[in-house]
């Protein structure tokens, strides 16, 4: 208990959405003023504010698609990596009651922080439930006690592979995963070790490898739901910062597994002239060999991981709405999200893959015109195009890269 006592003693008092919350200086367990410490006695990262306002948005429309649903009444929602509250905290403010908040941790000291936060909001301890597991044994029993929360939120530090396929198993069906994964370095293919290891599968680290890693996550995420007949629909992927978000639905059938399945396959890449391609599961109807039909440098590869869509357009509609509804007290970001959300939107109608438009015109030594430039040759050829939220210096395209190197070379030129 003094060891309790002394960690307590050395909290302070921020404020992030509404919420006023004990935590510890970040500063103090930092060498860059961003990448914090294991060493943190409870973890709070005030850059990861967007990804708690997000989530917080996120499960806002998803209370209000099942609000007309009896088996999301009353709406439970597991967030299972608690840390100091602040995510279970906003959440219990800023969701529509009658509402069940578990909010969980492994570390006790963090559900000491938890009750005196709780104090400092004027809620009362009935408010939240507060459980001290590992998150992967809460999920098997809220699993075996049939306790199935609506919703549950993954957020680890670092990978999240071995929550996974207890989360998905212990959420409700038709019920709403969030995922974070912050080991962005295994999964956008600078250990391709680790990454085989952690995941079973492939990295590639091609000049869209933020994708790629998005894309082996929702491949990770599938097949551990299809041993147990189920299956997932994304309803918004980001990869953004330094992490990758994620938010499923999971239901149930072999129809959907099947359908799983066909959205599933490898990315062929040419590092040399970086055209790339998307096959399915099924390499004998790939008709393609291991050099590039463009340049004929030998192609890489990487899978097999999601190629169909990141999100569902309709949920990110309604995710948009809830935010235009909310302030900017209760959504510090959202300025921020409202632009992220109105790209994303637009996302799905292309191919998998972006084009670094930096490193292309590197590969082609001329100079980077304006996007705006770019879209319009590119829509002037017939083609559809649009940015993306992974890199504000990428578009996402229909054209053909030889022909896209052709536009930027005119551009240049002219």
């Amino acid at each position: 208990m003094d060891n309790f006592e002394a960690a307590l003693a050395k909290l302070i008092i921020r404020e992030e959405g509404e919420i006023k919350f004990y935590t510890f200086d970040s500063t103090q367990y930092s060498d860059s003023g961003s990448a914090l410490k294991k060493s943190m006695p409870v973890f709070y990262n005030p850059i990861q504010e967007v990804n708690r306002s997000l989530s917080q948005i996120v499960y806002r429309a998803f209370q209000q698609v099942t609000a007309d649903d009896e088996h999301f009444q009353p709406f439970t929602i597991c967030d299972s990596m608690a840390a100091s509250g602040i995510r279970s905290l906003r959440l219990l403010k800023y969701l529509d009651h009658p509402i069940k908040v578990i909010s969980n941790d492994l570390n006790p000291l963090a559900l000491k922080i938890i009750e005196k936060n709780l104090e400092l909001n004027n809620f009362s301890r009935e408010d939240l439930e507060l459980t001290n597991e590992d998150a992967a044994f809460l999920f098997s029993k809220l699993h075996n006690s049939r306790q199935y929360p609506s919703s549950i939120d993954i957020d680890p530090f670092g990978t999240p592979n071995i929550f996974i396929e207890p989360a998905l198993r212990a959420v409700a069906l038709r019920g709403l995963v969030g995922i974070t994964a912050t080991d962005t370095a295994v999964l956008f293919g600078v250990k391709p070790t680790a990454c085989a290891r952690k995941y079973n599968l492939r990295c590639l680290r091609s000049s869209f490898l933020k994708e790629v890693g998005l894309r082996l996550l929702l491949y990770y995420t599938a097949i551990r739901a299809h041993p147990y007949m189920n299956y997932i629909e994304p309803q918004m992927s980001l990869s953004f910062e330094h992490y990758i978000r994620i938010f499923v639905r999971v239901f149930k059938g072999k129809g959907g597994v099947n359908r799983n399945l066909a959205n599933s396959g490898y990315m062929l890449w040419c590092p040399k002239c970086d055209w790339r391609k998307t096959i399915g599961l099924d390499l004998r109807n790939s008709q393609v060999g291991s050099s590039c039909p463009l340049c004929g440098s030998k192609i890489d590869y990487g899978g097999p991981l999601w190629i169909g869509p990141l999100h569902d357009n309709l949920f990110v509609e309604k995710t948009i709405l809830v935010l235009n509804g909310s302030t900017k007290e209760q959504i510090p970001s959202k300025k921020r999200l409202t632009k992220l959300l109105n790209i994303v939107k637009e996302e799905n109608q292309f191919p998998p893959g972006y084009y670094d438009l930096h490193k292309l015109c590197d590969l082609l030594n001329v100079s980077v015109s304006k996007s705006t430039d770019i879209l319009q040759k590119i829509h002037a050829a017939g083609f559809q195009a649009g940015m993306t939220h992974i890199d504000p210096r990428a578009i996402k395209s229909d054209i053909p890269i030889n022909l896209l190197k052709e536009i930027l070379v005119n551009l240049h030129n002219s």
